[in-house]
């Protein structure tokens, strides 16, 4: 509200809209005025002071809750990669113990393997000697059958003509039916190799 105005038919040299002085009246009026709109604007400045420090309250609340949020799943985070380490160096540790035991296994069974073919080899090497031992030994044994079918073939040859002797001296003696047992003789002569 603005200072009041005199009445139309009194005239104020004085008049502030006319740029005079003011009256101590209107001074006092000017400042309560004054005052008045500094206490409103001072209100509505700690209005927005209120607000601006509750809405502060609630950022740092905010920020300070994000925060906690933050550091826990920080946490949570920190003790998951443990665990996930944990079980890392656990599987790596079991993998390697594994590999170690396969590479041994392999070693092993390398080794029985090149024994195997050592052997196998020892015994194809005693078998081949042993069945060149074995040809030999039938070798020798079908030469010495056939040396003793020769040697039979030649006793039974002399036996035949020792006998064909004596029946001709016995059929000498006495004639007859040795005539048939000689040309019996003759007959297995023939055929005999």
């Amino acid at each position: 509200m603005g200072p009041k105005k005199a009445p139309a038919g009194k005239k104020k040299e004085g008049n502030p809209e006319n740029g005079g002085e003011l009256t101590a009246e209107e001074k006092a009026k000017l400042f309560m005025l004054t005052c008045q709109s500094l206490q409103v604007q001072l209100s509505e400045r700690s209005e927005e002071a209120s607000k601006a420090l509750a809405a502060k309250r609630e950022y740092k609340s905010r920020i300070e809750q994000i925060q906690r949020d933050f550091e826990e799943e920080q946490k949570q985070t920190f003790e998951i990669t443990q665990d996930m380490t944990r079980q890392y160096k656990g599987m790596q540790e079991e993998l390697l113990t594994r590999i170690n035991k396969l590479e041994d296994t392999i070693q092993d069974l390398n080794d029985r393997l090149a024994e195997a073919d050592v052997r196998q080899e020892r015994v194809m090497k005693d078998k081949n000697h042993i069945i060149a031992m074995k040809d030999q030994e039938i070798h020798d044994l079908k030469s010495k059958m056939d040396e003793m079918a020769e040697e039979f073939g030649e006793m039974l040859r002399e036996t035949l003509e020792k006998m064909r002797e004596r029946i001709e001296i016995s059929s000498n003696n006495y004639e007859g039916p040795d005539l048939l047992i000689q040309q019996r003789m003759e007959e297995l002569k023939v055929s005999d190799p």
